[in-house]
């Protein structure tokens, strides 16, 4: 696992022990499709929730989004997360997502959701009343889930697009 582009573009990414379930990384190829998307929106704010490892967050970060904020709970996760982000002013929210305040954020240029697959619909019923205060109104949530899962509509959000890439479909959404 690497940075793709921009300012750290090349640097390796610590990742979980081979066989270690607890953390799913997005995969390389499906950040840069991602990337790719996201040039149609402006940049700035960028907060990556459920952030794993933080990939996603730093190649925001690289490409030129800031402040970045990762927010994660779980322990081998945030371990990653710290040897990731050193050097860089990233910042970490050590918080479970799930239990975020409507006014833990605002401003937010691109919110990214990627909860673990088993878990999505539940994220998607905590998170999405509190996302689009979270948003600029020009801001894009992308919410991560597995091929299989079918997201209900959300009150205040309009999708977009979703686009599949591999067992991973991004779901773009702006505000209503």
């Amino acid at each position: 696992m690497r940075v793709i582009a921009g300012t750290l573009r090349g640097r390796i990414l610590q990742a979980p022990k081979a066989g270690d379930r607890v953390i799913r990384p997005t995969a390389d190829r499906a950040r840069e499709a991602l990337f790719s998307i996201l040039q149609r929106w402006d940049q700035g704010p960028f907060v990556d929730l459920f952030a794993g490892t933080g990939a996603v967050g730093l190649e925001a970060y690289s490409r030129g989004y800031g402040p970045v904020v990762c927010v994660e709970s779980e322990p081998v996760a945030l371990g990653c997360l710290a040897k990731n982000l050193r050097g860089t002013p990233v910042s970490v929210l050590a918080q479970n997502a799930l239990r975020l305040l409507p006014e833990a954020f605002a401003g937010q240029a691109v919110v990214f959701c990627d909860p673990p697959y088993e878990d999505t619909l539940e994220a998607w019923a905590a998170l999405t009343p509190r996302i689009p205060a979270w948003l600029t109104a020009t801001g894009v949530l992308v919410w991560e889930a597995g091929q299989a899962t079918q997201l209900p509509p959300a009150p205040g959000l309009v999708l977009l697009e979703s686009r599949r890439y591999g067992a991973a479909v991004f779901h773009l959404f702006r505000l209503a």
